[in-house]
């Protein structure tokens, strides 16, 4: 399959190079915004040779490709290029969608660039929690904290990772926004804290909060600083723009983000959370239950990412989560499972190929090739997928199942489940099993 030519066929049923206003891909699937969503063929994509499905869901246009997608991006990346992947043209043709469908839309653009980061991290979490287990590294040693302080640093500068894709997504200034989030997390502000004593800024109480790990707080300052930095545009003379407009966005944004938005998004942050916690100890099998045996409708839909941002708070703060992992290994396993029984069964041998590689990657822990190209076509392996991965998270819940790291939940991810508690990646393997 030439994947290069499949960019450019796509870019071509888009609309074209200037049609594209925002580019992005995750682990199987190409991520667009467009200035004229009418002028998209979607049809005729999903009928190349190459492309799996096509979703328009959660604010975005997106072309299921499978493991192969990084090859398809580069290739549409040359045609359009770097800059104008990332251009906002704002064109009011541009589908805006609802409240839910904007959140989830910013969710998912603002995280999608930070994946490679958490998701590298996480599995290096796993690997120093098989060496420490096995006894070929200690605890007390130089290497394994050297190797634990690169596994944190992703999640202890996640606001800087995440201000990144925000920017990005609200169309601005990407090194303003990280540094407004290197702001929220300099050792000055840390000192201050620990002081205890009373802080202002021009006489406005500050109070201060611990932004590692954090995720809403940048979100919303970095949304503030989009309409900042258009009204630094506007108001500075253009002999000496270059100049003013950084200043006036880091003057105005970083005070706002320190008195008023990061203990507002630390403030909601806390309460989602809390909202989680209560869930979790009335009925600990709900969440993975749900997510267990929703998490295909949540990936057709395009809201898979709603519950990342509680997800990743869980891990920065509690070392482990019990939000998304647990449900989401039951239901990765199921799918992979349902999709290699389709292999075994069937006499097609086109449906044959497609369904044992599109379900062992499913058992890695990526099933977007499983779910358009086998289950959801078919029905009942679908529905067998979303019974088994209920019933697995209902088990995953009672066990309080928990991920001590950001990895997709899979076969290969199974050590991300060994922490603190000896028997998690026992009721992990049990939770695969059923």
């Amino acid at each position: 399959m030439d994947y290069q030519k499949l960019g450019v066929e796509i870019l071509a049923l888009s609309g074209g190079k200037q049609n594209v206003s925002k580019l992005t891909h995750c682990a199987t699937r190409l991520r667009f915004e467009f200035n004229d969503s009418h002028a998209v063929q979607a049809e005729a994509i999903a009928k190349l040779p190459g492309v799996i499905s096509v979703v328009d869901r959660g604010g975005q246009f997106q072309v299921v490709i499978g493991n192969d997608v990084q090859v398809t991006y580069r290739a549409i990346l040359n045609e359009i290029g770097e800059m104008n992947s990332q251009r906002n043209a704002g064109n009011k043709q541009q589908k805006k969608g609802g409240i839910f469908t904007q959140i989830i839309s910013v969710i998912s653009t603002t995280f999608t660039p930070v994946i490679p980061a958490i998701t590298g991290a996480g599995m290096i979490k796993a690997l120093l929690a098989i060496l420490k287990l096995t006894g070929l590294i200690s605890a007390d040693s130089t290497t394994y904290r050297l190797l634990d302080t690169i596994s944190d640093a992703a999640f202890f500068f996640l606001p800087v990772l995440l201000a990144y894709g925000a920017s990005i997504k609200f169309a601005c200034n990407p090194i303003l926004a990280m540094t407004i989030a290197g702001a929220l997390l300099h050792p000055n502000l840390a000192q201050l804290l620990a002081s205890g004593g009373p802080i202002s800024f021009i006489g406005i109480p500050v109070r201060l909060a611990d932004y590692a790990g954090s995720v809403l707080p940048i979100i919303l300052t970095v949304w503030i600083m989009s309409y900042i930095e258009r009204f630094a545009e506007k108001v500075s003379p253009s002999m000496i723009t270059f100049f003013t407009k950084p200043m006036i966005v880091l003057l105005f944004t970083a005070p706002l983000a320190l008195v008023v938005i990061g203990p507002f998004g630390i403030f909601l942050n806390d309460l989602v959370a809390s909202g989680a916690a209560i869930i979790d100890g009335k009925a600990s099998w709900l969440i993975p239950m749900l997510m267990g045996g929703l998490q295909p409708f949540l990936v057709i839909t395009g809201t898979a990412w709603a519950m990342t941002p509680i997800a990743t708070s869980q891990l920065t703060r509690n070392g482990f989560e019990m939000i998304n992992g647990p449900g989401m290994l039951a239901s990765n396993i199921a799918q992979g499972a349902a999709t290699l029984c389709v292999a075994f069964k069937t006499k097609n041998k086109n449906l044959k190929q497609l369904a044992s590689s599109a379900g062992f990657t499913a058992l890695l822990g990526i099933t977007e090739p499983s779910l358009y190209g086998v289950t959801l076509k078919l029905k009942k392996p679908l529905i067998a997928a979303m019974i088994g991965g209920g019933c697995a998270g209902i088990y995953a819940g009672l066990a309080g199942l928990v991920r001590y790291a950001f990895v997709s939940p899979g076969l290969a991810a199974l050590p991300a489940f060994i922490g603190e508690n000896p028997m998690n990646i026992v009721h992990a393997l049990i939770t695969c099993a059923i």
